[in-house]
């Protein structure tokens, strides 16, 4: 008998229009051939199915601006070509895509929905195609009508994410081990919160992944996911979604009596879909910051959140501790993007003391600082735990308690390894600023105080100031509803 193949492609990009700066090649990750396969993390799942995999292409990159239509084109040209040479020689295709790209010029806006159209175009109806997302990706009939299979993470931060696309590889081995007739169903909601309002650990999301993990118990439903959706850049694919995969063509009409229990549910909760924790206006965050007896204190800059795509260019909150002047604290702005003073401390040894300003003027959240620094330490910029970017130098404003990471890239400073890096001790500080939202995973159990600044800039958690034009309509909480109706296909 001979032997099933998949090909394999991977596309992650999370795309913020309100980010002036646009993502071009050279900005993402460009795996091919046996690494491509191993970053998925998922080979030895069809391998030990005596399953062999076809690379195309890993193109991935942090939370960014819009993709320029030329990088994007490079992609879509390699995964298209990879597939059309492969024609009649694969039996199903596995894909890892974000599903909140943005790119320059592309009339579907999102490079996910534009790809998966091409791709169903060259394969025809029937080949299995599945597809793991992020929860904060947009999906709709439009995308998941050309799809199999087709899931996404439960937790948010996504500490499932590995397991997710273990899941659907097992998922889509099982398909073509048992072929029947499998396509998704959804249920489009008029729901638009973004990820610091629909954090796993807090109502309503506990209750439904709950309520989707007991459904998936029973063999009727294959598959059950709750899109949280994107809402980073006007598009009409926006709302979040419930999609279902029944197991087989009888099990549909139960399958969408669960669909629509978990849509209520959803919609009857919606005013559970806020903030957590501590959050308040900048200078209240920094003030309860400084009245916190203990450490390490975490204030996020939640308007210039860099795994939503933001810059880390804000200089809010460091000139709010500028004008408090704080005395007994040794605090850290982990860090500030400016390239300009990066540059300056070019070829600078430590302990050198020298004039800069601090903050792009790019608008008024990156309004310039002029301060004396000492260049304290010098290290890496490390994204995650995997890719060194550059160097980053952490300065001292002279005759004040505040060190400030300097970086020319914008690295999200979530995880001690990040710190490492940069030649630092996460908890030699007593308050530590990050271009964060919620907390990452990692950062939580070190985290004595939290407490989210809602600052302006690109990610404003207030997103209903947002001016949507493209967006289905009535839309909570913009609007005000008092029945649930789905949004069409």
């Amino acid at each position: 008998m001979k032997k099933k193949k998949v090909l394999v492609a991977t596309f992650s990009a999370e795309c913020n229009e309100h980010v002036t700066h646009q993502a071009d090649l050279g900005e993402f990750q460009l795996l091919y051939g046996q690494e491509s396969l191993n970053a998925t993390r998922v080979r030895d799942i069809f391998e030990e199915n005596d399953i062999e995999l076809i690379p195309s292409i890993h193109a991935s990159t942090s939370p960014t601006g819009m993709i320029k239509k030329e990088a994007f084109d490079y992609i879509t040209n390699t995964m298209l070509t990879a597939i059309k040479k492969n024609l009649g020689d694969f039996d199903g295709i596995y894909l890892q895509w974000h599903g909140a790209s943005g790119v320059v010029d592309l009339p579907e806006v999102s490079g996910e929905h534009y790809l998966i159209k091409e791709i169903r175009k060259i394969v025809g109806k029937h080949l299995p195609i599945s597809l793991v997302m992020d929860p904060h990706g947009n999906v709709t009939h439009d995308l998941t009508k050309h799809c199999n299979i087709v899931r996404t993470y439960r937790e948010s931060p996504h500490s499932d994410a590995i397991e997710t696309r273990r899941i659907v590889a097992s998922k889509l081995v099982d398909l073509l081990k048992n072929r029947r007739t499998m396509k998704p169903i959804i249920k489009k909601l008029p729901i638009m919160v973004g990820g610091e309002r629909s954090i796993s650990a807090y109502e309503p999301m506990v209750s439904i992944n709950r309520l989707m993990d007991e459904a998936e118990e029973d063999p009727r439903i294959f598959s059950l996911s709750y899109f949280v959706g994107f809402l980073r850049h006007d598009d009409d694919k926006l709302g979040a979604a419930v999609v279902a995969v029944p197991n087989e063509r009888k099990d549909i009409e139960y399958t969408e009596q669960v669909m629509d229990e978990i849509a209520e549910y959803a919609w009857e909760h919606r005013k559970e879909f806020k903030f957590r924790g501590n959050y308040d206006e900048p200078d209240v965050s920094v003030q309860k910051a400084i009245d916190f007896d203990g450490k390490t204190a975490v204030i996020t800059d939640s308007g210039d959140n860099c795994g939503a795509g933001s810059q880390g260019k804000n200089t809010i909150i460091l000139r709010e501790f500028l004008k408090q002047e704080p005395q007994d604290k040794k605090i850290l702005i982990a860090g500030i993007n400016d390239h300009n003073t990066h540059l300056k401390l070019h070829n600078r040894e430590i302990g050198e003391r020298l004039s800069v300003t601090i903050g792009e003027n790019i608008d008024e959240n990156s309004a310039p600082v002029d301060v004396e620094v000492e260049v304290k330490v010098i290290g890496d910029a490390m994204y995650g735990n995997e890719h060194i970017d550059g160097t980053v130098y952490t300065v001292n404003i002279v005759d004040t308690p505040i060190d400030v990471i300097i970086m020319d890239v914008n690295v999200q400073y979530g995880q001690m390894k990040q710190y490492h890096a940069a030649g630092l001790e996460f908890h030699d500080y007593d308050i530590v600023v990050v271009k964060m939202g919620y907390l990452d995973t990692p950062l939580i159990p070190e985290t004595a105080y939290h407490n989210m600044a809602l600052t302006d800039g690109p990610t404003i958690q207030r997103s209903e100031k947002l001016p949507y034009k493209r967006i289905a309509r009535p839309m909570w909480p913009i609007d005000e509803m008092d029945t649930l109706q789905y949004i069409p296909n």
